[in-house]
C-alpha cells in the first residue's frame, strides 16, 4: 500500500529539490529527497511514494529509462509520475517512458501544486474504486 501524500523529489540538482520540498511541505505534503537513481530506488521501497516528481537528464542515468522501469515493474506501477526538464522533450521519448505527466523547467508554481493535486486525486480515485 502507498502512503497518502507522499511525494518522492528526484533530481541531481539540490537547490531544485529543496524549493520544491519547501513548496509541497507548505501544502501538507510529506516529502522524500533524492539525488540520484539508486538512492530513489531504495526510497521508493521504504517509503513507498504515491507521487514522483523527476527531473528527464540525472548526472548518472537517464529518466525516461528510470519512470519506464518504474512504471514496467507490478509493485511500482501505480505510483504516479510527473517528469520536469529544463530541455526540450522528444515526445516518442516521453510515450516511452510512460510518465503520467511532464513538466517544462522554470516551472509556475502553482502549476505544479495543481498537477500534484489532480495526481493525489487521480490516485486517490484508483484506492477507492
Amino acid at each position: 500500500m502507498y502512503s497518502p501524500q507522499k511525494i518522492l523529489l528526484l533530481d541531481d540538482n539540490r537547490d531544485l529539490l529543496q524549493i520544491v520540498q519547501i513548496i509541497l511541505k507548505g501544502q501538507g505534503y510529506e516529502t522524500i529527497l533524492a539525488s540520484s537513481i539508486e538512492e530513489a530506488m531504495l526510497k521508493i521501497k521504504v517509503h513507498k511514494p504515491v507521487l514522483i516528481l523527476m527531473d528527464v537528464c540525472l548526472s548518472e542515468g537517464d529518466g525516461y529509462t528510470f519512470c519506464n522501469q518504474i512504471k514496467n515493474d507490478p509493485e511500482t506501477s501505480s505510483i504516479r509520475v510527473i517528469m520536469m526538464s529544463g530541455d526540450d522533450c522528444n515526445q516518442k521519448m516521453i510515450t516511452y517512458s510512460h510518465a503520467d505527466d511532464f513538466m517544462q523547467k522554470p516551472f509556475d508554481y502553482n502549476d505544479l501544486l495543481t498537477r500534484v493535486q489532480q495526481h493525489f486525486n487521480y490516485a486517490q480515485q484508483k484506492i477507492s474504486a
